[in-house]
């Protein structure tokens, strides 16, 4: 066991740096948390987590080695999160322009403590994953140079419970520190200018997704 501990530390220490570097995920659930409340935000990042722990498993099943190879598949995959990303950005920069609350909660919340609410925000968080091959790209990597070779069942177990742990933790701590009283109140002083820079970034994003060959 002892010998699987120091490939467990090098993976979770590669993906934390992943997790710091500001992406769409990050964006997505800054803006969910800051438009919403806090339990939106947490629920996005929960989603996310499941979409990184989806993606993980396939690269641990060979899944996403396949994916990679099958252009029309994996394309297709990128075009969808592309679009994804361009449409909700172009949704935050049209809601800039306008007065009144923020977008997600009169778009994408009838009632802040609705049920469906709460399954949006998870969708959202885990479609902006799962739509980003670049995760695909990313734990293929990661595996095929840290994964040890035929390892114990329990490293595959460990090594998923820690990927998705990691990143819940950590999106969930950016959700909480975006929902806080203090930084709400600063949002909603600025909240038009906040939606149009972070619309602005999921469409350069999303533009860049599609741009990728």
């Amino acid at each position: 066991m002892h010998h699987y501990l120091p490939i467990l530390l090098q993976i979770a220490i590669v993906y934390l740096v992943a997790l710091i570097s500001p992406g769409p995920n990050f964006f997505m659930i800054t803006q969910l948390s800051l438009a919403g409340r806090r339990g939106l935000g947490a629920a996005s990042a929960l989603g996310v987590g499941t979409g990184s722990t989806i993606w993980a498993s396939l690269a641990m099943l060979g899944f996403a080695t396949v994916l990679q190879r099958i252009d029309w598949l994996y394309n297709g995959i990128r075009i969808a999160g592309a679009v994804y990303l361009v449409w909700f950005g172009i949704k935050l920069v049209c809601a800039s322009t306008k007065r009144g609350e923020a977008i997600i909660v009169t778009v994408e919340t009838p009632l802040a403590n609705d049920r469906a609410a709460y399954w949006r925000a998870w969708r959202s968080g885990a479609l902006t994953c799962l739509t980003n091959p670049k995760s695909c790209a990313f734990w293929t990597s990661i595996f095929a140079t840290l994964f040890p070779a035929h390892p114990p069942l329990w490293f595959y177990g460990v090594a998923l419970a820690m990927i998705g742990c990691m990143s819940v933790g950590w999106y969930g701590s950016v959700a909480l520190m975006f929902a806080t009283e203090r930084t709400q109140r600063g949002y909603r002083r600025l909240r038009r200018p906040i939606d149009g820079v972070c619309g602005a970034v999921l469409v350069g994003l999303g533009a860049k997704l599609a741009a990728e060959s």
